[in-house]
């Protein structure tokens, strides 16, 4: 090896050099053979002549000598990225439309890959973060549980038992999500922090800015360390950059904390939304008095992230915590748990990953659809150049080029179009991408006061996907061009025989049509995704929830984290019902725990008595005039008696989709569920008192949702919101609420705004999604007509003969316009048609936006078809034209 190498260098630096020894030993060994001759009795020139022909040639022993040289890949690619740069420089108006449209397709795809990089695959942002994992428990069985944002959750008790007696980790830490508190200042506002475990900063191996970070003994006692950690970038903005802050205290919902200290810049917390604080979690009664319960076994709230001790691997991890699982399943008869690991990831929590890469791929997807699209005009341009160059080709070969040579050399001058591309689209993701996150996060529902966490920018990752990206690219679409130009016959094509030129058309045109077909398909699956999601959005803008919107204000305000008791709290609501019904025009004051359409949504599961007909149902808290309120009709039965919301009786109203799937023979009213009682903790049955109308309370285009209603008693005083009716518009009713609000408590964190904007949060991101495939369909819809156009005037030119033949023997302009036209729309037809099913096929993926539109609505799947193909004719029909004024005498002497 170190002598093939120590050759392989030779070669390559010493080029002259060996070039000149070759040459001295060739001359040499002509000479010797020369003399060899000349004691035969030859002449010199004759004994130097039989050398020569003895030798085989100079030249080609050359070419033989440097064919095994180590160094000759190399040689020969400098020699083809030479030629196909000059190649592409004479002709620069396809190499720079070939360059920009491969840009923006590898662009855009490695623009939504930085993000998802950043967000989903990317480790967090400390020191050795190859050792972190993420631990997450599968619990199955008869057991109840208490979930919080994710089912992988675990109990604070829970915590501490795989805290103490793994031994696969050097240490594991806990956190919640990062939620929403109130800073208490001269104006309440809303900030995001996370509660942790006090070993949190050490697991994760973080230094502080300023002051310290928690420490064990933050931990000792349940709610008697006020301390708090800020952030770098909550310190600068909220707090102002207040040099002495550490030893300060602020207030968060009501209890003062004391700042210990300043995370680094940078750190912004293990999620992808950003924490402008850290607290322990032991002093979680501050912030959740009435909802969490550091003892309560059964509450899914803390996420876990470990540190592997050294040598230790992920399944040797799992096998161990499952060892501790099995201990927490003989604590509770039934339960089944299964301990998983992943990478310790900003978005690691399954309810988060997984629809964010479904939807990150789906975007790629589309994206690479419309690279795909403009991969097979790219390619129709290249065998529409490679007939051009068809007498240059079998020059090379009658000079002795093989084909797999050739190959190779058009190969090449496709990866300099494609990684010329390549670069110029990676540079502008580079720029780009944070800007197209900052549109993407000013048109989603994500709420003001949220940052996210993650550092966008390029890394060793992206730039590989970009150039693996640009090679995968350039085979697309310059294999089939190369393999398809490389195969000519030497004899005809020096000969430029127009019989040649005709077989050729045909054999290519194959092809060609193939190449059109799927961008057909392409744009026929875009468009299509564009129709529906189009239908979707009007249907958004224009559906009718089931409900009463007009004059309607809704007011938002936590008064369980605000410290609030269950006696404390409905006082708070009965002097806040009293102020807001003695307002001008105040007809209706409603309380509920989930605002209609607000994203906020509580279920559980219920049956019949007996556990047959077992669903899972959402469930909404409401006080007895919400129907009335809401103009939502009751069809059977009766609402709540003040009574029955007073105490906080087991009675429900259900929804008719769920009365008719639980009861679909019987009259509901009267009958039993059977369903837990969150407030208590424990499964009770429900009386059916009474049968409402459908609504689309919980989620926009799903009015069948099974949805039922509980009496707003008084154990959940402390989570209801508030929504009020005026007879009539009253424009200041907003101003007019906070103050009502703000005279009862000055400090409460309240979000007031017409129930109507509620609507937004489903209209906003359709509205986005939509505009984006409109954007992609019309993109392909143009690359699918120049690509139509293309086809039909390659052909047409490729068969003036035959056209000229056929109007000279008769043929009438229909008929030469009916072939050029036939010619087109084959391909077209064929790669509409199975669009369509493809469409068909993938349409329910996004059937979560379309509001109640079918997947397979028939206007979409009619209108956009005949739309594609009136664009297709509309192509094809201006070079067909063309075709009409084909004059047979110049046909006839064509080539």
């Amino acid at each position: 090896m170190p002598g093939r190498i120590a050759s392989f260098l030779r070669n390559l630096l010493r080029k002259r050099a060996i070039e000149q020894a070759l040459d001295d030993e060739l001359q040499s060994a002509v000479e010797l053979l020369t003399q060899e001759k000349m004691k035969q009795g030859l002449s010199h020139s004759e004994s130097r002549r039989q050398a020569l022909i003895e030798l085989g040639g100079v030249a080609q022993v050359k070419e033989e000598v440097r064919a095994i040289r180590s160094s000759m890949f190399l040689e020969t690619l400098a020699q083809d990225l030479r030629y196909g740069l000059r190649t592409l420089r004479k002709s620069p108006g396809f190499t720079a439309v070939a360059v920009l449209t491969l840009a923006l397709g590898i662009g855009a795809n490695t623009a939504i890959f930085t993000i998802l990089d950043s967000a989903a695959l990317r480790m967090l942002p400390v020191p050795h973060a190859d050792q972190l994992v993420t631990v997450g428990q599968d619990i199955r069985g008869s057991v109840s549980r208490n979930v919080w944002d994710d089912s992988s959750f675990v109990s604070y008790s829970e915590y501490q038992l795989y805290a103490k007696q793994n031994r696969a980790f050097s240490s594991l830490l806990a956190y919640s999500p990062v939620t929403e508190y109130t800073l208490v200042t001269s104006k309440p506002q809303p900030i995001m922090g996370t509660l942790t475990s006090c070993n949190y900063f050490d697991v994760l191996e973080v230094r502080p800015e300023q002051g310290r970070l928690l420490a064990d003994s933050d931990c000792a006692a349940p709610g008697e360390s006020a301390v708090v950690v800020l952030s770098d970038p909550a310190w600068r903005t909220t707090f102002g950059g207040d040099p002495a802050i550490i030893g300060k205290t602020i207030t968060l919902n009501r209890t003062s904390f004391r700042v210990i200290g300043i995370a680094p810049p940078g750190f912004n917390g293990t999620v992808t939304f950003a924490s402008a604080f850290w607290a322990p979690a032991t002093m979680v009664k501050a912030f959740f008095p009435t909802k969490y319960d550091l003892g309560d076994d059964c509450l899914s709230w803390l996420a876990l992230i470990g540190r592997l001790k050294p040598g230790v691997s992920t399944q040797q991890a799992v096998a161990d915590l499952n060892v501790v699982a099995s201990a927490l399943n003989s604590r509770q008869p039934g339960r089944i748990t299964t301990v998983t690991l992943t990478r310790a990831t900003l978005l690691a929590m399954p309810s988060m990953r997984t629809p964010v890469l479904i939807v990150g791929g789906l975007v790629m997807g589309a994206v690479g659809l419309v690279l795909m699209l403009a991969c097979a005009n790219i390619a129709s341009l290249l065998l529409a150049r490679a007939t051009g160059r068809r007498k240059e080709i079998a020059v090379r070969l009658a000079l002795g080029a093989g084909r797999g040579r050739l190959i190779r050399q058009l190969l090449t001058e496709s990866l300099l179009l494609a990684f010329l591309g390549g670069a110029a689209g990676a540079l502008a993701s580079y720029w780009w991408v944070a800007a197209l996150l900052r549109f993407l996060m000013a048109h989603l529902p994500t709420g003001p006061n949220v940052a996210l966490a993650q550092h966008l920018s390029s890394d060793w990752r992206t730039w590989s996907y970009a150039f693996v990206l640009s090679a995968a690219t350039a085979c697309f679409f310059g294999l089939a061009p190369a393999l398809r130009a490389s195969r000519v016959d030497v004899t005809l094509a020096m000969k430029e025989d127009g019989a040649y030129s005709q077989s050729e058309t045909i054999s290519g045109g194959r092809l060609r049509s193939f190449l059109v077909g799927a961008q057909v398909t392409i744009c026929m699956l875009l468009l299509l995704a564009a129709g529906l999601l189009l239908h979707g959005l009007y249907r958004a803008q224009t559906v009718n929830p089931g409900f009463r919107m007009e004059n309607m204000e809704a007011a938002a305000f936590n008064l369980s984290s605000a410290g609030y008791s269950h006696q404390r709290a409905a006082a708070f609501q009965q002097q806040l019902d009293d102020r807001l019904a003695a307002l001008p025009g105040v007809d209706e004051v409603v309380q509920a725990l989930s605002i209609p359409l607000g994203n906020s949504h509580n279920g559980a599961g219920f049956s019949l008595p007996n556990g047959s007909n077992g669903f899972a149902v959402e469930y909404n808290n409401i006080s007895a005039n919400f129907f009335q309120a809401l103009g939502i009709p009751v069809l059977q039965g009766r609402t709540f008696t003040d009574v029955e919301e007073r105490s906080g009786a087991h009675v429900v109203v259900l929804s008719q989709s769920t009365a008719r799937r639980f009861f679909p023979a019987q009259n509901p009213i009267g009958q039993f569920l059977r369903g837990g009682d969150p407030a208590i903790g424990k499964l009770v049955e429900w009386q059916v008192v009474g049968v409402v109308a459908d609504a689309q309370l919980a989620e926009l285009g799903n009015p069948g949702k099974l949805y039922l209603y509980e009496p707003a008693g008084p154990l959940q005083q402390a989570d209801l919101k508030v929504m009020v009716h005026s007879a009539v518009a009253n424009p200041a009713i907003g101003k007019e609420i906070d103050a009502a609000v703000g005279g009862l408590d000055g400090a409460l964190n309240v979000t007031i705004g017409p129930l109507s904007e509620t609507l937004e949060f489903w209209r906003e991101p359709a509205r986005v999604v939509s505009a984006f495939s409109i954007i992609l369909g019309v993109l392909a819809l143009l690359l699918a007509s120049l690509g139509i156009y293309g086809m039909v005037s390659y052909g047409v030119s490729r068969r003036v003969r035959e056209i000229g033949i056929r109007v000279a023997l008769g043929a009438e302009d229909r008929d030469v316009m009916r072939l050029a036209i036939r010619q087109a729309m084959f391909p077209v037809l064929a790669g509409a048609l199975i669009g369509m099913v493809l469409c068909a096929a993938v349409s329910s993926v996004f059937s979560g936006i379309l509001f109640g539109v079918n997947p397979l609505d028939p206007g979409s799947f009619v209108g956009i078809p005949l739309f594609l193909l009136a664009v297709a004719l509309l192509a094809s029909y201006i070079p067909a034209r063309r075709a009409m004024r084909v004059d047979p005498m110049v046909a006839l002497k064509y080539e």
